[in-house]
């Protein structure tokens, strides 16, 4: 890439609707971040600030091999069984993804993509999932906040605009949109439903790629104080969300993608027009069986 393409790549593109989240830990193994962890997360942004990548030089060289290593990641993707079950005419997925039409695809909280294969692995999944399950004139979105001027130069290359905003992941969509989300705290999916909680309809349009919300509702019966009891909408959801695991653990043989993929689930919001979704979230206690899960 020249320099003067790597310098404008690298300028993160401004984008006032979009959604923005902060840094937060990885874990391997086979369960997000537990409500038990010590370490509270700090608080999300309530009004969007402006944000710049973290580490502003710019080396075309460096830009140029991440963009081989994450088109390497692709190929490693798309061969692998967990991605080729995403593949399979008339399932599940596929219906409900048709029947959502998303227009966008947003990639929030990667993480630092040169540094951490299982990140370059969730890239690879996104840039896929684009190309093959939506439609061709679908845009798509990446952003963590601690991406350096070379991923963001890389991310453009590899056709996802970057934000110039951290507005807390307080997103409201305007058309259907899928949220890839690997590995977020629950309090970044909650700040997501929040802004799209006000109808149905409008909850509707939100399709989530991420944790598993099964999970977070076991974490909330079993430390009412930790992290997860917080996230009232992710707890409240399991009333109408139809979470689908992604892959078995056979499918996840590699200890990277592992890492990457484990305790994924999607999450469609099959609620009806006349739910009321404040109500929903004013006391009840959430069971884990209310959430419907199946296995792709």
């Amino acid at each position: 890439m020249p320099p003067d393409a790597a310098a404008a790549a690298a300028a993160p593109i401004i984008d006032d609707d979009w959604t923005v989240v902060r840094r937060r830990g990885r874990r391997r193994g086979h369960a997000p971040p537990t409500a038990s962890q010590h370490d509270a997360p700090p608080p999300l942004t309530l009004t969007p600030i402006p944000w710049f990548p973290s580490d502003s030089s710019l080396d075309p060289a460096r830009v140029s091999r991440l963009v081989d290593r994450a088109r390497a990641s692709i190929s490693r993707v798309a061969a692998s069984r967990l991605y080729r079950g995403l593949l399979l005419p008339d399932s599940p997925l596929r219906r409900r993804l048709a029947l959502l039409a998303p227009t966008r695809l947003s990639l929030i909280g990667v993480g630092s993509f040169e540094s951490s294969p299982a990140a370059r692995l969730q890239l690879a999944l996104a840039a896929l999932l684009r190309r093959d399950l939506l439609p061709e004139s679908a845009s798509a979105d990446l952003f963590d906040p601690v991406l350096s001027a070379v991923e963001c130069a890389a991310a453009v290359e590899l056709g996802f605009s970057v934000p110039s905003l951290d507005d807390g992941c307080r997103r409201r969509v305007e058309d259907p949109t899928l949220f890839y989300m690997p590995h977020c705290e629950a309090s970044l999916y909650d700040a997501l439903l929040a802004a799209n909680w006000d109808s149905p309809a409008q909850l509707r349009r939100v399709c989530v790629l991420g944790n598993s919300f099964q999970w977070y509702a076991l974490q909330a019966e079993d430390n009412c104080l930790g992290p997860a009891a917080k996230a009232a909408h992710v707890l409240a959801a399991g009333r109408f969300a139809r979470e689908e695991r992604i892959g078995e653990t056979g499918d996840l043989d590699e200890d990277w993608f592992a890492c990457a993929f484990n305790e994924t689930s999607w999450h469609f919001f099959e609620v009806d027009d006349d739910v009321d979704l404040a109500a929903s979230i004013a006391g009840e206690e959430i069971s884990p069986k209310a959430l419907s899960i199946e296995r792709l």
